[in-house]
């Protein structure tokens, strides 16, 4: 879930967060900030709001922090975004905001105990996360890269694996497809992957399914279009081989 607003140096932005309680039960419930970042080999990091240097988590101002849910109920979290009165700030900044019950037992003083005993208590907390992310009007530097490549085969069927980075200022939101020509350019298909929102400094693995390739050379044209006059590219030679073998993907 995404909450994205286009502010200049010094504007100010407003939302709120729905929270429905489904239990039988009261329930309490906190918001918070962390920064958030992720990457192609699965990593993401939750790191301590305000030390990315794009995090605009010093900007974020959530009110209330902690609220009371009734039982079936509804209630709300506001949040205000105020961007600095800064002319040297350009692209996209963010935060993730957490929503999460807050255990009955931490609410609850515990219970006297005997001295001699240790008591160990594991709880199980489901955090729901919400980007607030914040463009400053149309700036920031558009650009990608493609880190790596190679065929992969999963369940019988060829996958490319694509290896992308966000090396702009500006979040992105690519569409990622591939085209494979055989012989004298003719094409065999397009194949995709579908939509993909990457951070700056963030990156992605993509798998692009090569439903139906036969074995054989191929030249691959990769597209990944971010909707607007922005549009990257590349072109890589793949060998695709038999099911018993994997195939190769060369630049």
């Amino acid at each position: 879930m995404t909450r994205q607003m286009t502010l200049s140096a010094g504007g100010e932005a407003q939302g709120r967060i729905l929270v429905h309680n489904s239990s039988s039960e009261d329930r309490v419930a906190r918001a918070y900030l962390t920064d958030y970042l992720c990457f192609a080999d699965g990593t993401v990091r939750y790191g301590e709001a305000g030390k990315l240097p794009r995090s605009n988590a010093e900007w974020v101002h959530i009110v209330p922090r902690e609220l009371v849910v009734s039982a079936g109920g509804d209630a709300c979290f506001h949040f205000i975004v105020r961007a600095p009165e800064d002319d040297t700030l350009k692209g996209t900044y963010w935060s993730m905001l957490m929503v999460e019950p807050v255990a009955p037992e931490v609410l609850t003083p515990p219970s006297a105990r005997r001295k001699d005993h240790t008591a160990l208590r594991i709880r199980a907390i489901t955090r729901t996360g919400i980007h607030i992310t914040t463009h400053i009007g149309d700036t920031g530097l558009r650009a990608m890269r493609f880190a790596s490549r190679k065929i992969e085969r999963v369940n019988g069927e060829n996958i490319l694996s694509l290896d992308i980075e966000n090396t702009g200022e500006r979040l992105l939101g690519l569409t990622v497809w591939a085209e494979l020509f055989k012989g004298q350019g003719l094409s065999i298909g397009r194949f995709y992957t579908g939509r993909r929102g990457l951070y700056p400094g963030a990156s992605a693995r993509l798998r692009i399914p090569l439903e139906g390739v036969p074995p054989g050379k191929y030249r691959a044209l990769i597209v990944a279009d971010n909707g607007d006059q922005h549009v990257f590219g590349a072109r890589y030679d793949l060998h695709v081989l038999a099911p018993q073998s994997v195939g190769r993907a060369t630049h």
